[in-house]
C-alpha cells in the first residue's frame, strides 16, 4: 500500500466518529446532572421573620446563634437605615435601603436588626430565626400609641389611685408582680466575707438572696459611732459600674458614710438575664429592693430615712427604685431625666422592653415617686446628644402636676450645675441632709 493510499483511509476521529462523540459526551453529562439532582432539596422558601414595631420595644441584649441571613424587603417608598442592634443595646450602621430594594444580610441567629428613618428616628426590628428568612418592611407602617397612661392632673385620690394601678402595670411589664405581691419577704439569707475599718464607718462584703437560687454581693457600710438609728441611702452607679464605684476616690457613697449614713451598693450593670422569665429591667430593679430589704434588717437603720442617689445609670435606677418601692423616702436622680424620644436616637437602648412606651414616658415614672422628695441633676456641660438641661426642663413639667396636686411642690428640686455628666455632690448632701439626715 502506498504513503498516498495509507493517508487516505478513515481516521478514527474524523469528522463523523466526533460529531457522534460529541453528542455521546452530551447525553452522559445530561444524564449524570440529572441523576447528581436526584435527592437534593428544591430550593428553599424563605419565611417570613415578625416585624416589631417601635412600641414593642428591643431586646436588651442577645445571644449569638448559628449563622443564618435576613433577606430585607423594602416595601415602603422612602429610603430607610438598617442598623444591627449589638450585644449591649448600643448600634452598628449597616448601610441604606431604599423603596423597593432588597438585600440579603448575613447574620446569626437571634441577632436584632433595626430599621429607622433617614434621621435616625427607630421604627421597629426584626430577630433573626436559625432559618435564613425574609425581613419585610410593611409598605405601612402602624403608628404606634405611645403614652396611654401619661398622668392627668386631677383630684388627690385621683393621683393616688393612678399611681397604684400603674405600678401594678409596670411591675407585670417587667415580670416582677409575683416577687412583689408576696406576702412576706423572701428570706435573705446574709452573709459577710469581709469587713474593714474604713475610719468613721465599717465597710462589709456581703452576699444575699435576691431570688431562690440567686445571690448578690454588695457593700454595706455602716457609722462606728452609731447612736440611736441612722438615715440609710441605696447608691447606684452607672453602666459598667460595680458595688464598689461609688465609694472609689471619694465618691459620693464613702462621703455619705462619713457623714453618719448606713450605705448598701449592689451592681446593677448587667445586660442579660439571669431567670429566663424575668426581665433585664425588673432584675435590676429587684437587686435594688432587695437592698432596702436589708436595710430595713438591720437594728442600726431607721426605715423611714432611707434614701437612693445614683447617676446616668445610676439615675434611671434611682428614678425606678423611688417609683416602685415606696419606702425610698427621698430620692436623688443624676444625668437621667430627659425624654425617650432622645434615649431612642442617641444612647444604649437597655432602658426600654417592650410595652413601656405603650405605657408611659419618663416623666410619668418620675411622678410616681410624689409627694415624696425628689431632686434630679443634669450638667449644663453634658453631651448634645445626651441629658442636656433643655431636654430635662422639658421633661421636668410633665412630674410638677402631680406635686402640685399632692400638696407638695416644695418636695421636686431640679439642679442645672456647671458640670457634665456627673454628680453635684453638694447639692446631692443638701439635699439628703434636709430630708433624711443624721441631724433628724
Amino acid at each position: 500500500m502506498t504513503g498516498s493510499e495509507i493517508r487516505s483511509l478513515p481516521r478514527p476521529y474524523s469528522a463523523t466518529h466526533g460529531d457522534l462523540m460529541v453528542r455521546l459526551a452530551f447525553i452522559l453529562l445530561t444524564l449524570a446532572l440529572s441523576l447528581a439532582g436526584q435527592g437534593k432539596p428544591a430550593p428553599q422558601t424563605l419565611e417570613a421573620i415578625p416585624w416589631h414595631p417601635l412600641a414593642a420595644g428591643l431586646p436588651p441584649a442577645t445571644i449569638s446563634g448559628p449563622p443564618t441571613s435576613l433577606t430585607f424587603e423594602n416595601q415602603t417608598t422612602r429610603t430607610l437605615k438598617v442598623f444591627w442592634v449589638k450585644y449591649n443595646g448600643t448600634l452598628k450602621a449597616y448601610g441604606e435601603l431604599h423603596a423597593g430594594a432588597t438585600r440579603e444580610q448575613k447574620t446569626t441567629a437571634n441577632s436584632c436588626w433595626m430599621v429607622a428613618e433617614t434621621s435616625g428616628k427607630p421604627l421597629g426590628y426584626f430577630q433573626a430565626t436559625p432559618r435564613p428568612g425574609r425581613a419585610i418592611i410593611p409598605a405601612r407602617l402602624p403608628v404606634p400609641v405611645l403614652r396611654s397612661r401619661k398622668y392627668t392632673p386631677g383630684t388627690r385620690q385621683e393621683a393616688i389611685l393612678w399611681q397604684k394601678k400603674l405600678r401594678g402595670s409596670l411591675a407585670r411589664l417587667m415580670k416582677m408582680q409575683d416577687l412583689i405581691a408576696q406576702d412576706t419577704p423572701l428570706p435573705l439569707n446574709p452573709t459577710t466575707s469581709s469587713s474593714e475599718d474604713r475610719g468613721k464607718f465599717i465597710l462589709h462584703e456581703m452576699e444575699i438572696d435576691s431570688t431562690p437560687g440567686n445571690r448578690i454581693k454588695l457593700v454595706l457600710t455602716v457609722p462606728k459611732a452609731v447612736t440611736g438609728t441612722c438615715p440609710a441611702v441605696v447608691a447606684i452607679a452607672g453602666h459598667s459600674g460595680t458595688r464598689h464605684s461609688c465609694y472609689q476616690d471619694r465618691g459620693f457613697a464613702t462621703l455619705l458614710a462619713e457623714k453618719g449614713y448606713v450605705t448598701i451598693s449592689t451592681k446593677i450593670s448587667q445586660h442579660s438575664v439571669r431567670e429566663q422569665q424575668r426581665t433585664m429591667m425588673g432584675e435590676r430593679l429587684w437587686d435594688l429592693m432587695r437592698c432596702v430589704d436589708l436595710l430595713v434588717s438591720r437594728r442600726e437603720v431607721d426605715p423611714a430615712r432611707i434614701g437612693c442617689a445614683g447617676n446616668s445609670l445610676g439615675g434611671e435606677m434611682a428614678m425606678w427604685l423611688a417609683a416602685m418601692d415606696e419606702r425610698i423616702a427621698a430620692t436623688m436622680s443624676a444625668g437621667f431625666l430627659t425624654s425617650m424620644d432622645q434615649l431612642e436616637e442617641n444612647h444604649c437602648r437597655c432602658w426600654k422592653f417592650p410595652g413601656l412606651r405603650e405605657l408611659v414616658e419618663f416623666s410619668d415614672i418620675y411622678a410616681l415617686t410624689a409627694p415624696r422628695p425628689l431632686m434630679c441633676q443634669n450638667g449644663l456641660q453634658e453631651r448634645p446628644t445626651w441629658f442636656t438641661v433643655p431636654l430635662a426642663r422639658e421633661a421636668l413639667t410633665g412630674i410638677m402636676p402631680i406635686y402640685g396636686v399632692l400638696g407638695a411642690p416644695e418636695n421636686l428640686e431640679f439642679v442645672a450645675h456647671e458640670g457634665g455628666h456627673v454628680i453635684e455632690v453638694p447639692a446631692l448632701l443638701t439635699f439628703l441632709g434636709k430630708h433624711l439626715g443624721p441631724e433628724q
